[in-house]
């Protein structure tokens, strides 16, 4: 990596960090000045994204990843029989 490249990747590191922190601030301040209900509804919304919805997505994936296995088994079996029996096996 040449210096020219490194300063630039370095300098955009540095941009993306304070970029953070000032978000981070921000968000520290935006809390700080909340109401106590909003700041319940705050924390419970934060909850939910931060442990339902990975639960929800992960289950998702599980799912549909048994289906997918549960089917190709599906198939396999019928193709067999098809086979076995002939090709007129299921048509009428």
């Amino acid at each position: 990596m040449t210096k020219s490249n490194f300063r630039s990747f370095a300098a955009t590191m540095e941009d993306l960090a304070r970029d953070i922190v000032d978000a981070c601030r921000r968000a520290v301040r935006t809390i700080a000045a909340m109401p106590w209900p909003a700041m319940l509804a705050c924390c419970i919304a934060l909850a939910f994204v931060i442990s339902i919805l990975p639960l929800a997505l992960f289950l998702f994936v599980l799912f549909m990843g048994l289906k997918v296995i549960v089917g190709a088994f599906v198939v396999d079996h019928r193709r067999t029989n098809r086979e076995q029996f002939g090709e007129h096996y299921g048509k009428q």
